[in-house]
């Protein structure tokens, strides 16, 4: 059994595999001031009920874009399973070409979106609808950049912060591209916006390409886009299966 913690800015994911293709998971709030004791205190009670035990882990890997909290998570590991832990950094690899100019920067959930992709599908764009909207692009297996753009509850929170009369809203898909109140409003200029965004960029990243590439589509908020945004693959799990694909090259190389 593998334990994945994929650290998000809003959301930390907990997944648990023995083959990367199924997961059991988690989600739960990312505290920036918890402690690796109370971290573990809410994992352990998620395996007890789920799993019926803790488990006997052979490895743990580590996706993270919340540096504080990098030691508090090594050192749950170390302490209550007593492993190592193996963290998904572009700088990390040489099992994929980084074309970039500070391959450094490459947020650990994007590295992880491209190894779930790069070897068995080398053209492909991964969209991943979390905190931050990111497009990667993947062609002829290596890693071509891509954009960062805002999530959907980013946009709306920051509506909501930045005026005085505009609500905060849930997200759904609009049905109408006129709004009737202020609420619809927001939900189509948010959610309709966005989904044309991604597709006028997805559009004219697929001209770089010969042959038309896999779009992936993964993230918390996939599941709002799912209908208004072309991809090919919808897959909750891709970012932890990547996580375990580069545990698994490391793993060889080693």
């Amino acid at each position: 059994m593998v334990i994945l913690f994929d650290i998000g800015n809003t959301q930390t994911v907990l997944g648990v595999t023995n083959d990367g293709v199924n997961f059991h998971k988690w989600r739960f709030s990312t505290q920036r001031s918890g402690t690796e004791d109370e971290i573990f205190a809410v994992a352990s009670v998620l395996f007890e009920k789920q799993l019926g035990k803790i488990p006997h882990f052979e490895g743990a890997v580590i996706a993270s874009v919340v540096p504080s909290l990098n030691y508090v998570f090594q050192r749950l590991v170390e302490k209550y399973f007593g492993i190592e832990c193996t963290w998904v950094e572009a700088t990390n690899s040489s099992m994929v070409k980084w074309n970039v100019k500070n391959p450094s920067e490459i947020g650990a959930d994007r590295v992880a979106n491209v190894f779930a992709v790069a070897f068995d599908h080398p053209n492909a764009l991964v969209i991943d609808a979390g905190t931050a909207i990111t497009i990667d692009v993947v062609k002829d297996g290596n890693y071509e950049g891509g954009v960062i753009m805002p999530g959907l509850m980013t946009a709306v929170y920051s509506l909501f912060e930045k005026t005085a009369k505009l609500p905060q809203v849930d997200l759904h898909v609009p049905t109408n591209c006129v709004g009737k109140d202020t609420s619809e409003n927001i939900r189509i200029g948010i959610v309709k916006g966005t989904a044309c965004a991604l597709n006028g960029l997805i559009k004219e990243m697929k001209t770089i390409y010969d042959t038309p590439p896999m779009v992936f589509l993964t993230g918390g908020q996939s599941k709002v886009l799912e209908k208004l945004v072309e991809h090919d693959h919808l897959d909750p799990d891709l970012t932890l299966r990547g996580m375990f694909k580069f545990w698994q090259t490391k793993r060889r190389s080693s």
